[in-house]
């Protein structure tokens, strides 16, 4: 007993005297910085791809602004997304990157992440603004026909694309279409005498899930001359719809006059189109959706092909049927905007 005894000293003594060998840590001699007040002010720019400026005002705490800059919107964010990267002042530190850290005010600003770098010196957050004034959806002014088919419309700063229907009467013809333009041309649609209007609305390119009210326009009223008219003064007009990733849904869209159901409709041998007459489109071109189709002589759509036009130049049509644009084939052709192949690409 007295030898255990002894050795169980001896351990002690080498672990204390191992212990001893290491150094101490240094203790922190900078100063905590443990509450951050910011104020946001955001400012819609109105251009193009871009998402407007964002002023940050900062109380007299020992930091310092370095960046600030809107992140775009994503599946996972509702709302704008503001990236802040501030620096803490010699002698001092961020004490966490919790949300405690943080009191946010202006434009609806709440935390959402944030981080901490260079030791503790720099902090990175991620705000979301619940009420910047750029994501409000705000409506189309000046929806006027031209009277040759087409339809126009005011420009709205903050759109990130438009939605526009067509009403023969009370009802919706067609689908509602995606624009990117301010103007669309409708005669593919126009196919009966009759009272016409069309409305719009905007969604905003912060948060698409805002939209406007519709704004109607006036009715025009399409008699045969009128019709005969808008048919053979069609040639060469093209919409710029609005293709933001998403996948044209095959679906139905109502009754014609007929009462058959309208759209898309399959059978054993595959996809046709009922328009709202109650004709369908063969061995030509027709846009649904914002996406152009070809059908064939007996009225089928076509899919994974390449189509020679009798314009000379090459479409391909991808695995949905809609032709595809600013991309690779799946034979590694490219086509441009307008679908076009571009040989040497």
């Amino acid at each position: 007993m007295k030898i255990g005894k002894r050795l169980a000293a001896i351990a002690l003594s080498a672990l204390l005297a191992g212990a001893m060998a290491f150094p101490t840590l240094a203790a922190e001699e900078r100063t905590k910085i443990s509450k951050i007040t910011l104020t946001f002010t955001a400012y819609d720019s109105g251009e193009d791809g871009e998402y407007g400026e964002v002023d940050i005002t900062l109380d007299s705490g020992p930091y310092s602004l370095e960046d600030v800059e809107f992140l775009s919107t994503n599946a996972s964010s509702q709302y704008p997304r503001v990236r802040v990267t501030l620096n803490a002042d010699d002698d001092y530190y961020f004490a966490s990157a919790n949300k405690s850290l943080f009191s946010l005010s202006g434009e609806g600003a709440t935390y959402s992440s944030a981080s901490l770098r260079d030791n503790k010196s720099t902090v990175v957050l991620t705000a979301q603004l619940k009420k910047y004034s750029g994501a409000k959806a705000d409506a189309v002014d000046d929806v006027e026909w031209d009277y040759d088919g087409s339809g126009t419309w005011g420009e709205v700063p903050n759109a990130g694309y438009y939605e526009v229907r067509l009403k023969k009467g009370s009802t919706v013809i067609g689908d509602i279409m995606k624009v990117d333009d301010t103007q669309l041309n409708f005669t593919n649609l126009i196919t009966q005498t009759g009272s016409y209007s069309f409305q719009v609305r905007s969604v905003n390119r912060y948060v698409p899930s805002n939209k406007s009210k519709w704004t109607s326009s006036e009715r025009w009223s399409v008699d045969n001359d009128t019709l005969n008219y808008i048919r053979t003064n069609n040639n060469g007009v093209s919409n710029n719809f609005y293709n933001g990733g998403t996948t044209t849904s095959n679906t139905n869209n109502g009754n014609g006059p007929s009462g058959a159901s309208t759209g898309w409709q399959k059978n054993t041998t595959g996809y046709w189109y009922r328009n709202y007459d109650g004709t369908w489109p063969a061995a030509c071109w027709q846009q649904i959706n914002g996406y152009w189709y070809y059908f064939n002589t007996n009225g089928y759509m076509v899919a994974n092909n390449w189509i020679h036009h009798t314009d000379g130049k090459w479409y391909y049509l991808g695995p949905n049927g809609a032709m595809l644009t600013n991309t690779r084939t799946p034979d590694n052709y490219y086509v441009d905007g307008n679908g076009v192949y571009i040989p040497g690409m």
